[in-house]
């Protein structure tokens, strides 16, 4: 499309929007009060199932896709990612598609949210003025309405749409380790990928994205009792403690690499020297192709701490989120959201995030994420989004599909 019919479509869009603006804020009020943690099967599906029915009504076919023998990772992996619950047990991954040009557009958004069970009784949907509060309401629900609003503004439109592919994951927040194979199917077989987390930082797309790993430590030591052979005892938590700050001195900011202590669970009495302490790493960096040297990094300090307090340490790593790179590849589609946003009265930026999502599966498929409404403090008490942004982001999403469709 050229500036002239971007900005014609853009204005229309615009006018129209403000139509289906009741039906969306209800919308994200009903997925946000609906409570998806990747624990809570029922209500990830329930989400899925609220999403898919515009959709079906819009011509989208919609495919359920469980848990298939073989595909379980390891214990000690799901049980960091998800403690507590098999991972068998995680809900469905949603795929839907709607044929249409030969340009082929895959849409990724999640329906699990990282707030625990119960959390709706703290932390209730809400608004205030412009602003909606609740678990999940950007990370990532917002992004879900976005894509119905989308879709609503589209389905009377006559022009050519791209044939469109969405993939909805049921365990985002729980490593993606259900979603990733089929997001990484969907994504070898697609020209392009936008994904519906929310903007950050005021209403910044994401280019590039960190690659995300986690690791499992346990500090053995030697239990004894505390008050009448404390000598004989080693502490495993006096260990641990003594191993924080070698590991997180591995991080360097300046070239995206974070080494983060996280969750810690030791010892299990109060009189006795702890025996054991086991601890989490977040680790984070910019690409890919410094895993090797991080694991090799984490490894030496981990070795060299037990072989001079002679500790028993084992080290568990795993990169469960490829770096997203921005390459020469993606600015085309850049150009694309940005010209639709210009076109809308809407000015966007494209940043790179140390954070990580389901954008992280999309291979070399050029992928542009943030698509969801400009949001933040995610994860917090305070988790918002602007609800005005919710509107214009539908906007911007079928203004970009529009100009995809029409770009064969």
């Amino acid at each position: 499309m050229d500036t002239a019919e971007l900005a014609v479509a853009g204005s229309d869009l615009r006018a129209r929007v403000n139509v289906y603006r009741p039906y969306l804020e209800s919308l994200l009020e009903k997925l946000v009060r609906t409570e998806s943690h990747a624990s809570q099967p029922d209500g990830v599906n329930t989400v899925g199932s609220l999403i898919a029915e515009p959709l079906e009504e819009a011509g989208f076919t919609v495919e359920r896709i469980g848990r298939r023998p073989g595909d379980d990772p390891p214990a000690w992996l799901t049980d960091l990612m998800l403690p507590g619950l098999a991972y068998s047990s995680v809900g469905d991954v949603w795929q839907l598609r709607r044929d249409g040009a030969d340009r082929r557009v895959l849409v990724l958004g999640d329906l699990d949210t990282a707030f625990l069970p119960g959390c709706s009784g703290t932390f209730p949907y809400r608004t205030e003025g412009d602003t909606a509060f609740g678990p999940g309401v950007a990370d990532a629900k917002g992004g879900l309405v976005v894509l119905v609003g989308a879709i609503r503004l589209l389905q009377d439109c006559e022009a050519a749409l791209p044939t469109i592919t969405v993939v909805l994951s049921p365990d985002e927040q729980a490593g993606s380790l259900r979603s990733r194979p089929v997001i990484e199917r969907a994504a070898a077989v697609n020209s392009v990928c936008l994904c519906l987390e929310c903007a950050r930082e005021g209403g910044n797309l994401m280019g590039s994205r960190s690659c995300c790993g986690v690791g499992r430590i346990t500090v053995i030591g030697r239990e004894a009792h505390a008050g009448t052979q404390r000598q004989a005892g080693v502490s495993a938590i006096s260990g641990f403690a003594k191993l924080v700050d070698p590991l997180e001195l591995i991080t360097d900011a300046s070239c995206g690499r974070f080494v983060t202590v996280t969750q810690v669970s030791g010892g299990w009495r109060r009189s006795l020297v702890p025996g054991e302490c086991s601890f989490t790493l977040d680790l984070r960096l910019r690409d890919s192709a410094d895993w090797e040297e991080l694991e090799r990094s984490l490894r030496a300090v981990v070795r060299d701490h037990a072989e001079t307090r002679g500790l028993v340490v084992d080290i568990r790593l795993a990169q469960h989120r490829p770096s997203v790179v921005r390459t020469s590849a993606v600015e085309p589609l850049i150009a694309t959201v940005v010209s639709a946003g210009r076109a809308l009265g809407i000015t966007l930026n494209v940043i790179a995030s140390n954070a990580a999502g389901s954008s992280a599966f999309v291979g070399h498929t050029p992928m542009l994420d943030g698509i969801g409404p400009p949001g933040g403090k995610l994860m917090t008490l305070d988790e918002q989004i602007s609800l005005t942004g919710l509107a214009e982001r539908a906007c911007l999403l079928a203004l970009t599909l529009l100009s995809l469709g029409s770009s064969n």
